[in-house]
């Protein structure tokens, strides 16, 4: 068998219960997850595709920690909470101690949307030397006008759409039209179209089994059914994982709350690479993914 698999990873400041931001602020997801990760994925060949929150655009040392790290290995991406940046930011920063991101980006006025992506990617050009081209919604809260506004500024690959996934009745993925990378219309994201931006989904089967290897989300056993699953449904078989950084170190997200958490869940990932690596998939990062894998 042979697919491609791309892992992507929202990077976030670190968190407690229910995703309330660390109070004080801290960044230890960005300045030990990540180069814990970086080191697992360099091992085999995988090219992580790190998608940034604003909420970790202010912290100059995790700045310097994505900046330093070899893009011919790695992805830095765009990833947007929109409580966190302007305009009519709820949280203007740069000090986010004890925050609460509730907000879904597809709930703003679409004229304040575009705005806010494209104070996302105009911050982004200016912290790490180039525009942005993948992207994610925080909390997964993209639409049809997501899209457009993605390709107005640029970007070429998305990752939002979680298929079979309602979000509150406000980011609907229940009825996918695609589990495999797709060009979404500007009027339905779950729909194909004419845009520019190719679809991405997170690999998620019918009865909701995520390639998600977080605690509380889906063990190994799970992670392995999924493969399973797309391989024998899919064609081309494009796996899309996700998970934050933050749950790869102690105590810093709501699921991961002791080292043994974190060995476990790294020892999880390895697991998937190398049943992966066994079965000769390419490992991409999300920029190199096209509609045929």
């Amino acid at each position: 068998m042979s697919g491609t698999f791309v892992l992507t990873i929202d990077v976030e400041i670190d968190a407690g219960k229910k995703w309330r931001t660390s109070n004080p602020a801290s960044y230890e997801g960005v300045y030990t997850g990540i180069p814990r990760l970086q080191t697992l994925c360099d091992r085999y060949g995988v090219k992580p595709v790190y998608l940034i929150s604003p909420a970790v655009m202010v912290d100059a040392r995790s700045v310097d920690t994505l900046n330093a790290l070899d893009p011919g290995r790695s992805e830095l991406g765009a990833h947007l909470h929109g409580e966190y940046i302007g305009p009519g930011a709820r949280f203007p920063g740069p000090d986010f101690s004890g925050c609460d991101p509730a907000e879904m980006q597809c709930q703003y006025e679409e004229s304040l949307e575009f705005d806010k992506l494209e104070n996302l990617t105009r911050r982004f050009a200016a912290l790490f030397g180039r525009k942005p081209t993948s992207f994610r919604a925080g909390r997964f809260g993209a639409r049809g006008w997501t899209i457009d506004c993605l390709q107005q500024l640029g970007y070429t690959h998305d990752t939002s759409v979680t298929p079979h996934r309602n979000w509150h009745d406000i980011a609907d993925f229940s009825r996918p039209g695609s589990l495999t990378p797709y060009y979404p219309s500007l009027d339905d994201i779950c729909a194909a179209g004419n845009s520019s931006v190719l679809e991405v989904p997170v690999s998620i089967t019918p009865d909701l089994k995520w390639l998600r290897p977080t605690p509380r989300f889906s063990d190994l056993a799970q992670c392995l059914q999924v493969i399973d699953w797309y391989e024998q449904n899919t064609a081309p078989t494009v796996l899309c994982c996700m998970f934050h950084n933050v749950e790869l170190v102690p105590g810093k997200s709501p699921y991961c709350a002791t080292a043994a958490d974190c060995e476990a869940m790294l020892e999880r990932i390895e697991s998937i690479f190398a049943l992966l690596a066994r079965r000769n998939y390419r490992f991409k990062s999300l920029s190199e993914v096209t509609a045929n894998g």
